[in-house]
């Protein structure tokens, strides 16, 4: 197709149907719909295929319908009313009263709020009319819809999207990943407020909130245990030997371990307790006895190419004699919302749905993260992090059985975590690990967060005189003060995951140990004067593997997309190759890439992407720019190209510039208002 007659032909189908849907009969409507739906099941698809199937009395397959739409576009309010009206009419209220509430936090001005109360009061009154719920009930189901109005989003954790606290509540009740969150660390506070939430650390696990509990155990095994309740009678029984452990040393606010020798075990207590999945000690030993993935948030592969890396980070160079590092890889997106979401889902912004910077979305809801199959493989999975933006509600918490989480802010920094990390592989070391440790402290700098003597003290007095901090850190402009700090901090990062290598190095075999070492982004005050947001600064990225017999330096083009398919590779886990949009790196086996891409996908910004190849990078950004919903009138727009060799004509040049304008506008078209 020409250029933009993609998005000409969607938009004349959205008009048509919009029309025909005011007149009577639907087979004019139904046949543009199936048109649409060749091309790209936009929202307007959705809102009207729901419609339809609505009017025709297939309620049931309404539902299918809705939902489907509701996965790739989580924040449509009008989905979210034709969802409410489909359950009203299956009489399942309260789900009814879940989507009038995600429509009231949704909508975006009075007329569409008055739309939503006035079919609420309708609703209530039907309910009250046939007895359906007491009064008592139908005042429940109205305050959550209240608390829905005002719903955060999932970086308060371990707050909850109400601003409660989530500290020994027991979530996904009844599923397979049901889990709890405690204290940890903590000899005084029982609990956590708004203010105390960015101070405390925190201990997540998976298991199971009962009052009896019965084990038999064929290896020395442990039991993360929590109690939910203060004055909670408990019993264990050992092999026929009963203890009471009510006035014991186990603490409330805190889970203990209990570990039991091979035998029978019997837990007993009067009222709801929580025990994480067994953790048994010793494992038969797997390929690579340890894999450590190590995320340096914000770090740059640009800087780390035009800086003396020898000097910046010694220690991840020098400690392990094996050594496989790409030179040319690019994340897939611009901050670190979207871009994490997209290395453990190997999946890019559009598909994963995690983009907006104040509504939450879990991406586990409709893709299995990649380190869930790590840990269904058999490693014992754990996460130390302080990153607001990947916490357990945001679809991590099936990806691990521990998280230890501090918020960053609170200064969960390089030093904290690697004494945390070695506690944990020294606690588990007969174990097969995975562990993944996020280190924030380059991103203080984008803050200008000053919370490391060492950086404070290696920092210039002139070089703190004013700031150029950006709305956010991804907005920051060129600053040559952060940038000398930058490298301060990348040193001190190294320093400290010398003592994580150092102890690996002494217990372990290199071949049993595989570490990645990624980030996430760049930064955008690396470019002085940048011709293009998505520049090399901000989205060229690290990527290295360390250990394992891994050897080479190479510079095939990669995306951080790619890195869980070749994981995965290294570690023999079956998974279906076609459904990732991330592919297994031609150096270990995979094709060969021609081409990359970034994107930045933000409400409120224009829509942006990057093509990255070996000769040329081209780019496109929008006129307009995406709303709230994420949708976009891609209709108009701009392209530039620019070669990178010799070998490209101009005819070379207006044929890239065609081709890839119509490949991403084939593939954005789904968000086409």
């Amino acid at each position: 197709m020409s250029r933009g007659n993609i998005i000409q032909i969607v938009k004349k189908l959205h008009n048509r149907i919009a029309d025909d849907m005011k007149k009577e009969g639907r087979e004019e409507v139904k046949r543009s719909l199936d048109e649409l739906s060749k091309i790209a099941k936009t929202e307007s698809y959705y809102l009207v295929s729901t419609t339809l199937l609505f009017e025709s009395g297939s309620i049931e397959e309404a539902v299918l319908e809705v939902n489907k739409g509701l996965q790739q576009f989580s924040y449509s309010y009008s989905l979210h009313f034709n969802a409410a009206l489909i359950y009203f009419n299956l009489q399942k209220f309260d789900k009814s009263f879940y989507h009038f509430g995600r429509c009231l936090r949704l909508a975006e001005n009075t007329e569409e709020i008055e739309v939503v109360q006035q079919n609420l009061n309708e609703m209530v009154y039907i309910l009250k009319k046939q007895q359906i719920y007491s009064s008592e009930q139908i005042q429940k189901y109205l305050k959550e819809i209240e608390q829905l109005s005002k719903e955060l989003d999932q970086r308060n954790y371990p707050l909850n999207k109400f601003e409660e606290s989530l500290i020994r509540q027991v979530q996904n009740r009844g599923t397979e990943n049901e889990n709890m969150t405690n204290l940890y660390k903590s000899l005084f506070l029982e609990n956590i407020d708004d203010l105390h939430r960015f101070f405390t650390k925190t201990e997540y696990f998976q298991g199971h909130e009962a009052k009896h509990y019965q084990f038999a155990f064929i290896k020395k095994t442990t039991l993360p245990f929590s109690f939910l309740e203060k004055d909670t009678e408990l019993t264990i029984k050992i092999n026929n030997t009963t203890y009471d452990f009510t006035n014991s040393l186990l603490k409330f606010n805190q889970y203990n371990y209990l570990t039991f020798d091979p035998g029978e075990v019997e837990i007993t207590a009067n009222k709801p307790i929580f025990i994480g999945n067994p953790i048994a000690l010793n494992d038969e030993p797997k390929k690579y006895r340890l894999v450590a993935h190590v995320f340096i948030d914000g770090l740059s592969g640009k800087y780390l190419e035009e800086n003396d890396k020898e000097l910046l980070i010694p220690n991840i160079l020098n400690t392990f004699n094996s050594k496989y590092e790409n030179t040319n890889c690019y994340a897939s997106a611009d901050w670190t919302f979207p871009s994490n979401a997209g290395l453990v889902t190997a999946m890019d912004t559009i598909a994963h749905g995690q983009y907006h910077s104040t509504f939450g979305h879990d991406f586990s809801e409709k893709q299995e993260s990649l380190i869930e199959k790590i840990r269904k493989s058999g490693y014992f999975t754990a996460s130390f992090t302080g990153d607001w933006r990947g916490t357990p509600p945001h679809g991590y918490g099936k990806s691990f059985d521990r998280i230890v989480f501090k918020n960053s802010m609170g200064g969960f920094g390089a030093g904290e975590i690697m004494e945390e990390v070695i506690d944990h592989l020294e606690t588990f070391k007969e174990k097969n690990n995975y562990i993944w440790l996020v280190l924030p402290d380059l991103h203080d700098v984008a803050d200008e967060i000053f919370l490391s003597i060492n950086s404070q003290v290696n920092t210039n007095v002139l070089n703190r005189l004013y700031s150029k901090k950006g709305d956010t850190s991804v907005l920051t402009n060129y600053d040559e003060n952060k940038i000398i700090r930058y490298g301060e901090e990348l040193k001190r990062i190294d320093l400290h995951l010398s003592v994580l290598f150092n102890y690996i190095k002494h217990n372990y075999d290199e071949e049993d140990v595989l570490l990645i070492i990624h980030s996430d982004h760049g930064q955008g005050y690396f470019e002085q004067e940048p011709k293009h947001f998505l520049n090399n600064g901000r989205t060229k990225v690290p990527f290295m593997l360390l250990g394992g017999g891994m050897q080479g330096t190479s510079n095939k083009l990669m995306s951080n997309l790619d890195i869980y398919p070749t994981i995965l590779d290294l570690l023999d886990i079956e998974y279906d190759k076609e459904k990732l949009h991330g592919k297994t790196l031609e150096d270990f086996g995979g094709k060969p890439r021609k081409e990359v891409m970034t994107e930045s996908y933000h409400p409120n910004q224009t829509y942006k992407a990057v093509i990255y190849s070996r000769d040329f990078q081209f780019y496109f950004e929008t006129e307009e720019v995406v709303d709230t919903f994420g949708r976009i009138d891609l209709e108009y727009f701009k392209t530039d190209v620019i070669k990178l060799n010799n070998n490209l004509t101009d005819a070379d040049l207006e044929e890239i510039v065609d081709y890839y304008t119509n490949e991403i506008l084939r593939k954005r078209a789904i968000l086409q208002k």
